[in-house]
């Protein structure tokens, strides 16, 4: 004990030691344990820097035996952070605990040539999962959209329209993300999932309204409104039947339904309005030519509604009848 071995050394040690009967060697130190347990009992008591001890020792009784633990400092840190009022887990410095803590094991093992040894807690099966899910979320989020565009390309066979169409997707999960940090989500198994099936979902709303400015005839314009004008309501009848599904589960009191609920009504309402809102106005500015099938079935029109190929056969049939009345009365 260097406290006991500093005051030992001092002139008011000696004195003390004196006045309670025991016997200093040359170094100043108690020449039998006897000693040293009567010094340790009055140093521990009666003095100010060693009470700072007294917890350490336990005197099992007035005889020589005791037992001297150590004494170890600790401090706990919560690693957690508020979010809207409630308390989470903060992924961030967990991650980085479990981290320092192997890397510290495995310094001590490389420099003092210790046997392989790793650190384990039940936590850490939960903190892997914070360390690899941002990593799964952009690549599972990203081969969905990339299916997405594949897929509504072989639909539509016009990459301007399947671009555009997993363009509106696109936008509509990344808003998705930002309406989550804004009402206190945090990515995790269970939002990841949901985020993935949203790019599902959200093409839907999208994919009906590209294929129908396909299909119509005229300038950008008129085709983005009759797109609208003939799926439109079909489109938006689906969204509500949709929200409806999920907005039982708004009031739940379960982290897994409020996470599931509220990102299926972002999904909805996003999704619809990107399809109905974003999309014709992009396809009205950016939009290919429609369909062959379309060009072809367009018909010029004159004034009230007549075919003019009706009206040039009509003229034919007429100007035969006049000839064969000239011929007739020359004969």
């Amino acid at each position: 004990m260097t406290g006991l071995a500093t005051y030992l050394g001092t002139e008011l040690g000696k004195n003390e030691t004196e006045k309670i009967g025991v016997t200093l060697q040359n170094d100043n130190w108690p020449a039998t344990y006897s000693d040293f347990i009567t010094t340790l009992k009055f140093y521990t008591n009666q003095t100010d820097d060693g009470r700072l001890y007294s917890r350490d020792i336990d005197f099992e009784d007035e005889s020589a035996e005791t037992d001297i633990t150590l004494r170890v400092h600790l401090r706990y840190i919560p690693l957690t952070k508020q979010s809207r009022g409630n308390t989470i887990d903060d992924a961030d410095k967990q991650i980085k605990a479990m981290d320092a803590t192997r890397d510290l094991v495995d310094k001590w093992g490389r420099e003092d040539e210790l046997p392989p040894s790793y650190v384990y807690s039940e936590k850490f099966l939960s903190i892997e999962g914070f360390k690899i899910i941002q990593v799964e979320l952009f690549q599972n989020a990203g081969l969905a959209i990339m299916a997405v565009g594949v897929i509504t390309f072989i639909s539509l066979g016009n990459i301007v329209t399947a671009f555009l169409i997993t363009l509106n997707v696109f936008f509509c999960i990344v808003e998705i993300l930002g309406f989550m940090y804004a009402c206190g989500l945090v990515i995790n198994s269970i939002s990841v999932i949901n985020i993935v099936l949203a790019v599902g979902l959200s093409v839907d709303y999208s994919a009906h309204v590209g294929h129908c400015f396909m299909v119509k005839s005229g300038d950008r314009n008129t085709r983005a409104t009759e797109a609208l004008a003939d799926i439109g309501a079909s489109v938006l009848n689906g969204a509500l039947s949709t929200f409806l599904a999920v907005a039982v589960l708004l009031g739940s009191k379960s982290y897994v339904f409020q996470t599931l609920s509220v990102q299926f009504a972002l999904t909805v309402a996003l999704g619809v309005s990107h399809g109905l809102i974003l999309l014709p106005v992009l396809l009205s500015i950016f939009g290919p030519k429609p369909f062959q099938s379309a060009m072809q079935s367009e018909k010029p029109k004159v004034k009230g509604g007549e075919d003019s190929h009706a009206i040039q056969a009509s003229n034919w049939n007429r100007e035969a009848k006049v000839k064969d009345e000239k011929d007739f009365e020359q004969q």
